[in-house]
């Protein structure tokens, strides 16, 4: 991906800020936020010198089909709707269809203070939190996610995702794998998630990526869920599979980073209170073993990327040894 002109973005949102605000006041360089999810920049806009406001700006890609993740409209009825029900989610006060402003459409969230939470190395501002009980934290966070009542509130947001579709999107995304050894490898877990997949899940609003590193933190609280863009509707466990994925210290080469943790079936047992539900270890097993498969396909495809110079980025090469763990892992608890 091409660097993206701060000069130009900065020109741009102060042209937005005296749009939408008033003639006078300004706006600060912006800075790009950090992770992975995408095109996302944080700015102030100021009037003699105090903050008006202080927002993240969105923005897909030029030039892309806007679908999906790419499509940064469509988490604004989501966000919203999550928003006045209580959940734990970033406001959304400004967003447009309207292109004369960036090239693009786009969606502002306020920008919420304090820190997202790496279980492997907190940042300082979060230091103070044990990592167990950020996870504690998170998955009650989850449990108000899962039963919002999105039939109610977003009945024409999306149609539902039926898992096959799930593990089939992955497909031509394997196959451009940096290393053929790995595709076999992949192939041979996505059969058997395709032979076990589990019948009558609970469907509702999923989050896609959900790990304490899209999780706010501020003065030891969970303050909001992040990174919204590849949500959906379908079965819910997919985010607990997921949370626990990213913690368990056998789907990864350096799993010995990991610091101590509550026991797995603790966490599901607290997410299984949260929600009300009949939930134990045992059922989401399966979930983890989809989400070794997507993340340990989505490292294929970026290790390619990078290995290749479409898409240089270091940190994929320091998750490439963790791939046949991943799969490795996955296959394991499929028994």
């Amino acid at each position: 991906m091409p660097a993206f002109d701060l000069d130009m973005l900065h020109a741009q949102l102060e042209q937005w800020a005296a749009a939408h605000h008033h003639e006078g006041v300004t706006v600060p360089r912006p800075e790009v936020m950090p992770g992975h999810a995408g095109l996302s920049f944080g700015f102030r806009v100021e009037f003699r010198g105090e903050v008006v406001e202080e927002l993240v700006v969105r923005l897909p890609p030029k030039g892309v089909r806007r679908s999906g993740n790419t499509d940064v409209l469509r988490q604004v009825p989501l966000l919203r709707a999550l928003g006045a029900a209580g959940v734990p989610v970033p406001p959304v006060p400004w967003f447009d269809a309207d292109e004369r402003w960036f090239g693009v459409p786009y969606i502002m969230t306020t920008k919420l203070p304090g820190s997202t939470y790496q279980v492997r190395d907190p940042a300082p501002a979060v230091a103070d939190i044990a990592p167990g009980e950020a996870l504690g934290q998170a998955v009650e966070a989850l449990a108000s996610i899962h039963t919002f009542d999105w039939r109610t509130h977003l009945a024409d947001w999306e149609e539902p995702k039926q898992l096959e579709q799930e593990i089939r999107f992955w497909d031509p995304i394997l196959a451009k794998s940096a290393d053929p050894a790995w595709i076999t490898m992949g192939e041979r877990v996505r059969d058997r998630l395709l032979a076990a997949m589990p019948a009558n899940g609970d469907v509702g609003v999923f989050h896609g990526d959900f790990q304490t590193n899209n999780v706010l933190f501020h003065q030891g609280r969970l303050n909001a869920v992040l990174d919204w863009e590849i949500s959906g509707i379908g079965d819910q466990l997919l985010d607990m599979g997921w949370l626990l994925m990213m913690n368990d210290a056998a789907s990864w080469a350096h799993g010995a980073e990991i610091p101590e943790l509550p026991s797995f079936g603790e966490l599901v047992g607290r997410y299984a209170s949260a929600t009300g539900r009949d939930v134990a270890l045992d059922d989401v097993a399966w979930y983890r073993a989809l989400a070794g498969y997507r993340f340990g396909v989505i490292s294929c495809f970026n290790v390619m990327l990078h290995r290749t110079g479409k898409r240089p980025d270091e940190e994929w090469e320091h998750i490439a040894p963790s791939v046949a763990y991943l799969f490795g892992r996955a296959a394991e608890l499929l028994g």
